[in-house]
């Protein structure tokens, strides 16, 4: 059984405002502090990607970059959920859960969370 206090306590506290829904709630309580403790393996992964930094290198601006690493998730899904899985390892099992039953929308907010992530690395 996964040690739930052990994984929680690995995460850096991280203070947002209120919520309304859960999905939101999730986001800020879960994911926000495991891509901040994760922080720099994602940009460590992404640096050790050549065809990753061969189409980033390419971009010169902001918007194109974005443009690129979202494009770059759709057409390399396995490096996209190769990611997610470096958040999803940190969840307790039933952040777990509540991820599968909310995959569509969690997977979302994560794209868009480790797009900027990444961005503001190369920026």
């Amino acid at each position: 059984m996964r040690d739930e206090l052990v994984l929680r306590s690995l995460r850096p506290e991280i203070f947002v405002e209120e919520t309304t829904s859960v999905v939101e709630t999730f986001q800020n309580d879960v994911l926000r502090p495991i891509l901040k403790y994760q922080h720099e393996l994602i940009l460590q992964l992404t640096q050790s990607d050549v065809l990753f930094q061969k189409q980033i290198s390419q971009s010169i601006t902001i918007m194109q970059k974005r443009a690129t690493i979202k494009h770059f998730f759709l057409m390399q899904p396995n490096y996209k959920y190769f990611l997610v899985g470096q958040i999803c390892g940190l969840m307790t099992s039933y952040e777990f859960q509540f991820y599968l039953n909310s995959r569509k929308e969690v997977d979302k907010r994560l794209t868009n969370m480790l797009t900027e992530r990444i961005l503001s690395f190369y920026c």
